[in-house]
């Protein structure tokens, strides 16, 4: 069988009937064996929310499925029989005859993925999908995933992409692309030696493949599991184990009764995979080796001619008939799956909830199979010759990334259109003021617009490498600094230390820094504090004791003038606490000269405010509490106690009168739990700035008595 999508393959009555030998060109079993995997991984989706194995089982066949018909045409010698360039056209040809079998469903797909979207999705995250949609139909979702830093094992599964589910298609594609080209150099190898030793050579180069993947493999989910997880490199041994299983399999002659054992102890390997193994922490490395071999038991197992074979299981009707679907089922399941959760917001589907959606998914893939898969399959006019199917392959192409371009160009328009006034429609900040008017638009749009609300983050600026190359960077630090404002002369150096929460300042910061001449400096880890303390308490991000140590020392060696840090750490719906670990850096900071603002934490809400007017429509519904008293800022104490340490409380800016509105003068406040938007920020300068340069000035001050005293 030549096998080119991870499940698409079909069945006919006739075939089913015969006997076959090891090394058929259909089989059956295999059919099954691929539609229980498919199972296994719609049942975990659905109820479990773990990782069952199956997409394991799934790469397996691939390379086991394309490398029989590789073998055979190598051995027969029809393939690259003219040398190089003829055997380059073979390839090309394989490739355009692969993806003309794969795209259509996949655009498809994608294509009614991007409707439910528009439907089921909340907007902020339709950028991110959009963006996501254009890497799946070029086989490239794997990438962007490790790019984002997609979280596989996420437990909410309402806040994952509908279309996280195509890595493994990604993986499968480039494997289409990369084995052929292997067979290539294979047959060229092999017919330097004039066609001798055609299985040992083939052998030879894919235990090559299987034991460095391997073993990268298996370093890569040691040091960093979640990225190697959909790292090709990483599953490169799985497809080698399937292609080794398809070279050895025809040499090798199994009683019958152990046949069946092995077939029906890979079975039940596959079945108890994801129970039995931490799945989500430990795959791939060598624990995927658990469903890879328990594969090839079942496929060296074949029609075993027992009573009571495997294959009694594995070709009955019910699998085969969804064996002829199941590529449209991977597919479709998992965004109806995501649609499902977001929509009732729940982080899981109940039994009831997700047999329903298994029912809606096989009816959904079996209608896409009957009207799309299947004509297309059929159908003369792309199959006369490579160029034909090649502008095949270029319709799908259109069909999966026309529609997320044009999506991705109708926001961008319709963010710039809802700007077009904002000057006198969207002025933030300034309706805080007593005295102001408002002359805009009575309906002008609240801004920015939905769709771009989660991209509104403050700009970091330049690598610290970068613009200040002099400057002695650890390697803790060297993706975190950054430098928002240069300047060769400054009168002041200020240093900005912190994480996600100190970073959305910076779009304040960054202006009034130009305006008095100074040198910003930033060195922000998202997920992280500058104390072990802390840390221990509320750290999200990856080496964070690491980072907060580098970044003290960092400090002491550049000597700045004044470095801002956050004095408290703000609790949904609870009064904000102070940071008691800072107090020794405090201290030693101000004893050296150096003045230190405290920024305090802005409010955390326990609903977003963009979940709360989904839920109810109207932002009069949705005005939050603060949890604590705006006004009232715990960081008072640190001044009295340490001079040259300055308060700066902005809190009342973004919750006024103690309490957190969705949106002020047009522009939202929050764009989650706890972070201000950028564009709210940038409205914030009349207020901003005065109160920064008083705490600046206070603790300048505050410093000069105890430096003359030293002095």
């Amino acid at each position: 069988m030549s096998g080119h999508a991870v499940m698409n393959h079909h069945t006919s009555t006739g075939q089913s009937r015969r006997i076959y030998s090891s090394d058929r060109s259909w089989r059956p079993e295999i059919q099954g064996l691929r539609a229980l995997a498919l199972l296994l991984v719609a049942a975990y989706h659905f109820w479990f929310g773990r990782v069952s194995g199956g997409v394991d089982v799934f790469l397996f066949i691939s390379a086991f499925l394309l490398t029989g018909s590789f073998a055979r045409r190598i051995e027969s010698g029809t393939f690259a029989a003219g040398g190089l360039f003829p055997g380059l056209r073979a390839v090309f040809a394989q490739w355009v005859h692969t993806f003309k079998r794969l795209l259509p469903l996949a655009a498809i797909t994608v294509a009614l993925t991007l409707l439910g979207t528009y439907f089921f999705i909340p907007a902020e995250r339709w950028l991110s999908i959009l963006d996501e949609a254009g890497t799946v139909v070029l086989y490239q979702q794997n990438w962007w995933s490790i790019d984002n830093a997609v979280d596989y094992y996420a437990t909410d599964s309402s806040q994952a992409s509908p279309l996280r589910h195509f890595w493994s298609l990604s993986v499968q594609g480039q494997i289409y692309l990369l084995w052929p080209l292997i067979f290539l150099l294979a047959a060229l190898l092999i017919r330097a030696l004039k066609g001798r030793g055609v299985r040992a050579v083939l052998i030879s180069i894919f235990t090559l493949i299987f034991a460095v993947s391997l073993t990268y493999s298996i370093r890569e989910t040691e040091s960093s599991q979640v990225t190697a997880y959909f790292d090709t490199w990483a599953r490169l041994w799985e497809f080698a184990l399937g292609s080794l299983v398809a070279l050895v399999l025809p040499l090798l002659k199994l009683r019958r009764t152990l046949r069946a054992v092995m077939g029906w102890a890979g079975i039940i390997a596959i079945i108890s995979c994801g129970f039995v193994l931490d799945v989500n922490g430990s795959f791939p490395g060598y624990v995927a080796l658990w469903p890879t071999l328990a594969a090839a038991c079942v496929i060296a197992a074949g029609n075993t001619g027992t009573r009571f074979g495997p294959e009694k299981l594995l070709t009955a009707k019910p699998l085969l008939a969804l064996g002829g679907f199941s590529y449209a089922l991977y597919l479709v399941h998992w965004p109806i799956l995501v649609f499902y959760l977001s929509y009732t917001q729940q982080e899981k589907a109940g039994f009831l909830a997700g047999m329903i959606l298994l029912v809606l998914s096989m009816a959904l893939a079996w209608l896409l199979t009957r009207l799309v898969e299947n004509p297309l399959r059929t159908w003369k006019l792309p199959n006369r010759s490579t160029v034909t199917g090649l502008v095949m392959v270029g319709a799908c192409l259109l069909v999966g990334l026309m529609p997320a371009h044009a999506w991705t160009s109708s926001i961008h328009r319709q963010a710039v259109q809802a700007e077009a006034n904002r000057a006198i429609n969207n002025v933030g900040a300034a309706v805080l003021d007593s005295d102001y008017a408002y002359e805009g638009d009575q309906d002008a749009p609240v801004i920015p617009i939905r769709a771009v609300l989660d991209a509104d983050w403050a700009e970091l600026g330049d690598s610290c490498a970068q613009i200040k190359p002099e400057m002695s960077l650890t390697e803790e630090l060297a993706g975190s600094c950054t430098v928002p404002v240069a300047n060769e002369n400054p009168t002041r150096t200020v240093m900005v230390v912190g994480n996600s929460h100190m970073q959305m300042w910076l779009t304040a910061l960054r202006p009034l820094a130009e305006s008095q001449g100074w040198e910003l400096i930033a060195n922000i880890r998202p997920g992280c504090f500058l104390t072990e303390e802390d840390n221990a308490s509320f750290a999200s991000g990856a080496n964070c004791d690491e980072w907060a140590q580098a970044s003290w020392e960092f400090i002491d060696t550049q000597n700045p003038d004044t470095v801002f840090v956050h004095g408290t750490r703000s609790l949904a719906d609870e009064p904000d606490v102070l940071f008691t670990g800072l107090e020794p850096h405090i201290a030693q900071l101000t004893e050296q000269g150096t003045s230190v603002i405290g920024v305090r934490d802005t409010p955390r809400m326990s609903q977003m405010h963009k979940d709360c007017m989904d839920a109810f429509g109207g932002a009069d519904d949705c005005i939050m509490g603060p949890g604590q008293d705006v006004l009232d800022d715990p960081q008072l104490s640190f001044q009295e106690s340490y001079p040259g340490f300055a308060a700066v409380n902005l809190s009342d800016l973004v919750c006024p009168d103690n309490a957190c509105p969705p949106s002020i003068g047009n522009v939202y406040t929050y764009f989650d739990y706890d972070h201000i938007t950028a564009t709210y920020i940038e409205t914030l300068g009349d207020y901003f700035d005065p109160r920064v340069l008083d705490a600046v000035d206070r603790a300048d001050a505050a410093l000069q008595p105890s430096l003359a005293q030293d002095g």
